[in-house]
């Protein structure tokens, strides 16, 4: 990547941010654009002293055209991720995630054919699956608007793809923790309240019996795979992109009372119907393709990636009161 000229939309957020990190380190040129949607976790903070140039917008803002017209490669992780906000306000989802992108990617024809595209999606797509570890032929069957979303967005992406060759490859990511996620809000799913609860000595809360598996991944181990997507080979391709280990809610609590080192209550409770309508179960993640492709695996198992994670945070205790 050293010398190439990225662009990373959503670049102040949880995923954007960190990958900004990693092109700077790697001799990159970088761009931004973010519309800073105070509900979506960006924080310019979260590139602090870093050597980049922004542009606050929607990426489906006509402005956006002259940011991306000299790009090598855009890194597209502008999006909502809460699923519970995408119910409470589905028009607002569609935009942000389906009809932004549209403008986006035609845009990109417009301005930029040549440009290499690396989408994030997201597992939600799948919804609730009767057969795991899904695998990306398991059928789509999105149980919130987020998901419905998400999915036209990497179709989208793999239309460009296909019909207007726009080198475009989406990832479908499991549930991403780590440094500079948004850890304030209730709404950006379990880890990162978990972990502020854990931080704060807080009781934690797990919806139901603590049963449901998940494959946690580390964000570092996503930016590696953001950059392996870069590969030829990935070019109009949807991968998955999960940990190889499936721990249980109950199990993932236990792991960062471990991590903070300090007394933190664990409690069952009922599950909240806002979030119990949409829940998908227990969800685990074929990343096989991925693997035999690019060569990309998870590398980071989630005991050593919570400490790690916790070590971030109290060195950077802003994220705890940070809106």
């Amino acid at each position: 990547m050293r010398g190439r000229r990225c662009v990373v939309t959503g670049g102040f957020g949880f995923i954007g941010a960190n990958i900004v990190h990693r092109l700077i380190g790697l001799g990159s040129t970088v761009k931004i654009v973010d519309a800073l949607v105070p509900s979506h976790g960006g924080n310019v903070r979260n590139v602090e002293g870093l050597d980049v140039e922004h542009h606050v917008a929607r990426i489906g803002d006509e402005s956006v055209a002259d940011v991306i017209a000299d790009a090598d490669v855009i890194f597209n992780l502008a999006g909502q991720v809460s699923h519970t906000a995408s119910m409470a306000d589905p028009v607002f989802d569609l935009e942000i995630n389906a009809v932004d992108h549209s403008r986006f990617l035609e845009m990109v024809r417009r301005v930029n054919p040549g440009v290499r595209i690396v989408h994030a999606s997201t597992r939600q797509v799948y919804g609730r699956v009767a057969t795991l570890p899904a695998h990306e032929l398991t059928a789509a069957n999105p149980v919130d608007v987020n998901g419905v979303a998400k999915l036209a967005g990497e179709q989208l992406h793999m239309v460009y793809a296909h019909a207007h060759g726009i080198a475009s490859t989406s990832l479908r990511l499991s549930n991403v923790y780590g440094p500079r996620q948004r850890l304030t809000s209730n709404e950006l799913g379990f880890l990162p309240v978990f972990i502020r609860r854990a931080l704060l000595g807080q009781t934690i809360e797990i919806f139901g019996d603590g049963s449901q598996q998940r494959d946690c991944l580390h964000v570092d181990d996503v930016v590696d795979a953001l950059l392996a997507a870069t590969a030829d080979a990935a070019v109009g391709r949807i991968y998955n992109v999960g940990n190889r280990h499936a721990h249980s809610l109950a199990e993932i609590a236990t792991l960062l009372v471990t991590a903070v080192d300090r007394d933190v209550p664990v409690e069952y409770v009922g599950w909240p119907d806002d979030h119990h309508r949409i829940d998908i179960g227990s969800f685990t993640t074929d990343s096989s393709r991925i693997a035999n492709d690019l060569g990309w695996r998870s590398s980071i198992d989630i005991d050593v990636g919570l400490k790690q994670t916790i070590a971030f945070y109290e060195e950077n205790p802003w994220y705890l009161s940070s809106t």
